[in-house]
């Protein structure tokens, strides 16, 4: 009939409670469910609370719409001429756009934008002309104070400002709420610039986006001017000074030229050394006719000493005319002596004639070789004079020259100074010339190529998505304070969470009766009216598992019931196991042994002249006669009730409560001592050293986990075995739901084994 689960090895031994385990279980994902099914109502009510505030907050937002313009950066750079720009383009890296986005969002250009879009008078954007301030004005303690206060408490001192200093103010004010709604962003991989502008007007927000853009470009183009005009300028003042320069170096030049005489043509260089090369050639030429003419001289000499002038063969002899007629009429002269000498002796007269015209003309020929050979001497004298003034012109040619070197060494430093200013000149002057024609022709690092359109569905609240975080965000707060609830529930729910943490052995749990129970006459005529009961059979597993919990398996004849605190169901739970063993057709006498605050005489309305009582019992007044112990008539349960008494412990501790005892033990099957809470007195622990053993009483998820543990711990010092503990006012339809499969899960169920 009775299903008791625990063997030998599962009782607890005397005065000590069971080890509780501390194995690490896998997580129980049945629990895990159970938990979410018993806490769906918090669940489901946080997340409508969530839903609904989530509606009224996305009611309650402005609209604001999101314009977006794009701009491209361009990697490539039209040229119209080939020259080199004053600024070059963008670049292309990370830092580059890091940087031009960087541009977009200074306070200088959003300034150009404020002013040109005139922000400052925007209520949009300067809050300062909003009427009433608004909602964020409304709960701002500091709206509702002078302005003196509240300049003194924000550190302001706009008394001494110029009205030029606030007009700064509300307009740098103005910038930082246009920054605030303007964002600028590059996707991956791609040259691109989206440019997101934010407002309450759709159409405004396109103006600002595109005007942001046209801006950029504008600036951009600006600051190329700006670049080319302060280049211009600076060169313009750089080619003047090197003008200067230019026109002193050359100067300089030509007057060191003028004072060392320094002439030079055009493709020859100096003067001095044309001259000393001329000279030089000339003196060789010079030198070479002299020895020419002194070695034809020495010759000449030479032939006068051996004298054969005549037929030496000079040159000059050879090839005079005057010599070769001589020589000819010589010829004929002789061969006309030859013919006369055939026919006359050399006295005869023209033998004679033609001797004497024969001498004559030798010596007409010795004359002329020898005004010949006079000539000769005379060129050897004239080339000698030649060679030697040739010497000291060329003499006084090289000092000069050498005067000439040392200052050209000057000169060439001038003239190198002279040049590299030409040089200079020309490079800034093309240069120049190149910036300056770059005015009509600069042109931006970026295009356009997406214009902000007017948005047609606002940007701001995105009130599905809104709604939608809003139930899963609902959700994960309700899971989260579902077992969050669950964690600081400091109530046992089930037998086996008392045998986890307190080693108690389960003995069975009391379903909660109803309101109309209590009223119709409480739980112990409920279930001596409805013995077929889940309560009455709540009652039944209590026995069933107490007949095992004594020492060596034996039943206990005096059995001691307590609890934590008061209020916990254990009178309660006396007298209806009291009841149901009556039933039985055991002899079971309940003894109220709570002296502090006795329930026993008002609740089962005992006569107290008539019946006695445990005070009487123990003084030996109850034994005249007069008094009997209370017995009821549906179960012939007997019933000792108790009178309120100061002192009860001086009566438990005496030999009269242990006499009494042993006569019970004799006279009854059972014997159940109802005693006070453990928590509130001590008469328990006096008690319970004359009991078999103890049934220990909880409330079910009302009593608290340390307020059990500690009693626990107080009966343990009795050294009196806990037989068990007794969940008591289970509320069986919400212990169905945690999933315990326990005998509560039955107890709330629709069963057929009871009628409830």
């Amino acid at each position: 009939m009775y299903d008791n689960h625990y063997t030998e090895q599962d009782r607890p031994v005397a005065g000590s409670a069971a080890p509780v385990t501390d194995e690490k279980s896998d997580v129980d994902i049945r629990g895990l469910f159970l938990v979410l099914w018993r806490r769906k109502w918090i669940i489901i009510n946080t997340v409508i609370f969530a839903v609904v505030l989530a509606v009224i907050v996305v009611l309650q937002l402005t609209p604001r719409y999101t314009a977006q313009a794009i701009l491209a950066i361009e990697t490539r750079q039209n040229r119209v001429v080939d020259l080199e720009a004053v600024m070059s383009g963008m670049g292309t890296d990370q830092a580059a756009i890091k940087t031009e986005i960087d541009v977009l969002e200074s306070r200088r250009l959003i300034g150009k934008l404020v002013d040109r879009l005139k922000l400052v008078e925007d209520p949009e954007f300067n809050m300062d002309l909003i009427e009433g301030g608004g909602f964020l004005s409304a709960i701002n303690p500091l709206s509702y104070m002078p302005d003196a206060w509240s300049n003194a408490i924000l550190g302001k001192n706009n008394a001494n400002s110029t009205p030029e200093e606030l007009a700064q103010a509300t307009r740098a004010r103005v910038i930082d709420q246009v920054l605030g709604q303007l964002s600028v962003t590059n996707p991956p991989r791609s040259y691109t610039l989206q440019i997101s502008a934010e407002s309450t007007s759709a159409k405004k927000a396109a103006i600002i986006a595109n005007a942001l853009a046209n801006l950029y470009l504008t600036d951009q183009l600006e600051v190329k001017f700006e670049a080319t005009e302060r280049a211009n300028e600076w060169l313009n003042e750089r080619v003047y000074e090197l003008r200067e320069k230019v026109r002193q170096s050359e100067e300089a030049a030509q007057q060191f030229r003028e004072v060392n005489r320094l002439i030079q043509t055009q493709s020859a260089g100096l003067v001095n050394d044309q001259q000393l090369a001329q000279l030089n050639t000339q003196l060789v030429t010079a030198r070479t006719e002299l020895a020419r003419i002194e070695a034809r001289e020495r010759q000449i000499e030479q032939n006068i000493i051996n004298g054969t002038v005549e037929e030496s063969g000079l040159l000059e002899v050879v090839q005079s005319p005057l010599i070769q007629r001589l020589k000819e009429q010589e010829s004929e002269v002789r061969r006309s002596r030859a013919e006369l000498a055939t026919r006359y002796g050399p006295k005869h007269p023209r033998m004679m004639n033609v001797e004497a015209e024969l001498g004559d003309i030798k010596n007409k020929i010795t004359l002329e070789v020898n005004k010949i050979v006079a000539g000769i001497r005379g060129e050897a004298e004239v080339a000698a004079i030649r060679v030697g003034t040739l010497e000291q012109n060329l003499e006084a040619l090289k000092q000069e020259s050498f005067k000439n070197s040392r200052a050209q060494v000057k000169m060439r430093e001038l003239d190198r100074e002279a040049e590299a200013n030409r040089l200079l000149l020309q490079t800034f002057l093309t240069r120049f010339k190149e910036t300056s024609s770059q005015d009509g022709i600069q042109q931006a690092d970026a295009r356009i190529i997406s214009t902000a359109d007017t948005p047609t569905q606002a940007s701001f609240p995105k009130r599905k998505l809104m709604v939608l975080l809003a139930t899963f965000a609902g959700c994960g707060l309700g899971v989260a304070l579902a077992f969050l609830l669950e964690a600081l529930d400091n109530g046992y729910r089930s037998p086996e969470h008392l045998r986890q943490d307190l080693g108690l052995r389960p003995l069975g749990m009391i379903p909660l009766v109803g309101k109309t129970v209590l009223q119709s006459g409480g739980p112990e005529k409920y279930i001596v009216s409805k013995p077929s009961s889940s309560f009455a059979e709540a009652h039944r597993s209590i026995h069933a598992s107490l007949m095992f919990s004594g020492t060596g398996g034996s039943t206990p004849k005096l059995l001691a019931v307590t609890s934590s605190v008061p209020g916990e169901g254990k009178s309660t739970a006396t007298l209806c196991l009291a009841h149901i063993l009556g039933r039985t057709g055991l002899k079971v006498l309940v003894v109220e042994a709570d002296l502090r605050r006795p329930v026993l005489r008002k609740r089962l309305n005992i006569d107290e002249e008539k019946y006695a009582s445990v005070n009487s019992v123990l003084a030996g007044a109850a034994g005249n006669g007069k008094q009997s112990i209370f017995k009821e008539e549906l179960t012939n349960i007997d019933i000792l009730w108790a009178e309120r008494e100061d002192n009860p412990q001086k009566r438990f501790a005496g030999p009269a409560f242990k006499q009494f005892l042993s006569e019970a033990r004799k006279q009854y099957d059972l014997v159940l001592i109802d005693t006070p809470p453990i928590m509130a007195v001590s008469d328990a622990m006096i008690i319970a050293k004359s009991a078999d053993s103890i049934m220990f009483v909880v409330q079910w998820e009302a009593t608290a986990k340390g307020i059990v543990k500690t009693a626990v711990k107080q009966l343990q010092q009795t050294g009196i075995p806990l037989a068990g503990a007794v969940l008591t006012q289970v509320d069986v339809k919400r212990h169905r739901g945690y999933g315990y499969g326990d005998q509560g899960y039955y107890y709330g169920g629709k069963s057929n084994y009871y009628t409830n």
